[in-house]
């Protein structure tokens, strides 16, 4: 092993029953750079935990380099990682006890320096990874893309002998993708061994030298970049456009499950959704300024804005979970927003997808149970699913194509295919407003494609309303007729850009 990092000799592996990684043979040898690359559920993250020995194999074995020790060698930075952290500092939340009913938690800053003393490489670091400015926020109050650069910072200030980076991409917007691949392609020049787990071909920094394709559990190729990428190629383009690829998936959803009936009423004159000079800012740090929006019924509302602009602060402002909407001009389905309605009242109406739901712990339960749970707006069931309830998650699932992984341990999935159920989840109860925190994140082209002709046909049945966040223009479904892009504020913070159907 004195030339390898890696290798995989006839590696077979299992989570409980379910094998994940089927007689793979790979060698990592010194002064390579490699990336794996595969769709959802093609075993990459499989490939990850049996690295770091968080899985270990029933058939094979895998031999890593003598300085590696892989239980204090090695960093997976994935989302699994800033699940942990998050449920960390939930754990510690004292907002009952305090005053101002509110605690920051554990800041940014305290999560990068881990304890240890500031040292004069901190602030290049914060700066370099683009999180100078959100030093002081409090970790679950920053944005998906905020905290997965401030656990890259965290793990470069305490750098590892091995860094596997899991789609490290994805919920950043365009311009902090590119700073972040031209550092990628710095650290894979220097001794730092790194591991890049990619879904899409066009990720892979240039300074990757070799990639190995995974596809169910299994090895297509592996070898040197160029090779590789060539054929994968020849592949695709027997494949179709993505217009055309979108189109038939969009042909091939089924039929959507009935709409359960919705046991309140709203005023039909008056705009679903409408704030009035809202402002919001964490520390005297101005995040939204002077936002005005109306959003009327037959609307389908895209929100843009760069990592940081307040795009899920917004949304969170809406359905319930933000402090800072009490004493704002709010006024939600004809009402004031806390004037006396219930946030259960406010929850039942709106269906909601994000990254940071998903990332809530949910321990112990099966697929089918994640769904239902929507219809109660709880992360867990207080009963077991069955009847009504487990048919309705049921023909959720048929939709998603996941009806196969009902009885899965939800832990289990895939990131791709938790964000796949946490939409099923979002619709069982037939909201009247289907929140889309940027529902691509962790999913494949394949699945990406499907997602958005599915929000399509959502919207085209009429009962249901869309608000999709996105940082990538190309992924829009073709039913938005309005958008509210956040922008630049002259005296700070970002304001409103309201364009479209009013």
């Amino acid at each position: 092993m004195k030339t390898s990092i890696i290798k995989f000799n006839s590696l077979w592996a299992s989570y409980r029953v379910d094998p994940v990684l089927r007689d793979i043979n790979w060698h990592w040898q010194q002064n390579q750079q490699w990336a794996i690359l595969g769709n959802n559920g093609a075993g990459k993250s499989a490939l990850a935990d049996v690295i770091s020995d968080q899985l270990r194999p029933q058939r094979g074995d895998i031999q890593r380099a003598p300085f590696i020790d892989p239980a204090k060698d090695i960093i997976h930075l994935s989302f699994a990682l800033q699940r942990q952290l998050i449920e960390h500092d939930i754990r510690f939340d004292d907002s009952e006890t305090r005053n101002d009913a509110f605690d920051v938690g554990t800041t940014v800053k305290q999560i990068i320096l881990r304890k240890h003393r500031e040292t004069k490489n901190f602030m290049p670091l914060a700066k370099r990874c683009g999180i100078a400015h959100i030093l002081d926020r409090g970790i679950r109050f920053v944005s998906t893309g905020e905290s997965r650069k401030a656990l890259l910072a965290r793990t470069l200030y305490h750098p590892p002998k091995l860094l596997i980076l899991d789609n490290p991409f994805e919920g950043l917007d365009r311009t902090s993708q590119a700073d972040l691949k031209t550092l990628i392609n710095e650290l894979l020049l220097t001794p730092l061994k790194i591991l890049l787990l990619i879904k899409q071909a066009d990720e892979i920094p240039e300074n990757v030298s070799h990639i190995l394709h995974l596809e169910k559990g299994r090895a297509i190729e592996a070898g040197e970049r160029n090779t590789v990428l060539n054929n994968i190629n020849v592949i695709n383009d027997g494949l179709g456009t993505t217009s055309s690829k979108h189109s038939r998936l969009s042909l091939a959803i089924p039929e959507l499950p009935p709409a359960l009936k919705r046991h309140y009423q709203i005023p039909q004159n008056q705009p679903l959704l409408e704030l009035q000079g809202v402002n919001v800012s964490y520390n005297d740090q101005s995040i939204l300024n002077n936002i005005n929006w109306r959003f009327n019924h037959h609307q389908h509302c895209a929100i843009i804005g760069p990592n940081g602009a307040g795009k899920s602060t917004l949304l969170s402002m809406l359905y319930g979970d933000n402090h800072k909407a009490y004493g704002q001009n709010i006024n939600l389905f004809g009402r004031r927003r806390g004037s006396g309605e219930s946030v259960w009242e406010i929850k039942q109406k709106f269906g909601i997808v994000s990254t940071n739901l998903q990332l809530t712990n949910i321990k112990r339960m099966r697929v089918a149970e994640v769904i239902a749970s929507g219809l109660y707006d709880t992360i867990g069931l207080y009963t077991q699913c069955q009847g009504k309830e487990k048919s309705i998650a049921l023909s959720w699932l048929r939709i998603i194509g996941l009806e196969h992984i009902a009885e899965k341990q939800y832990q289990q999935l895939s990131f791709g295919q938790q964000r796949l159920t946490m939409l099923a989840r979002a619709m069982v109860k037939s909201p009247l407003i289907l929140i889309l925190d940027e529902p691509c994140i962790g999913l494949d082209q394949e699945h990406r494609h499907f997602i958005l002709a599915l929000i399509d046909k959502i919207a085209e049945r009429g009962d249901c309303q869309i608000l999709y966040v996105s940082h990538t223009q190309e992924e829009m479904p073709q039913c938005i007729n309005q958008q509210l892009r956040l922008i630049s504020a002259d005296s700070g913070g970002y304001t409103a850009e309201v364009t479209g159907h009013q």
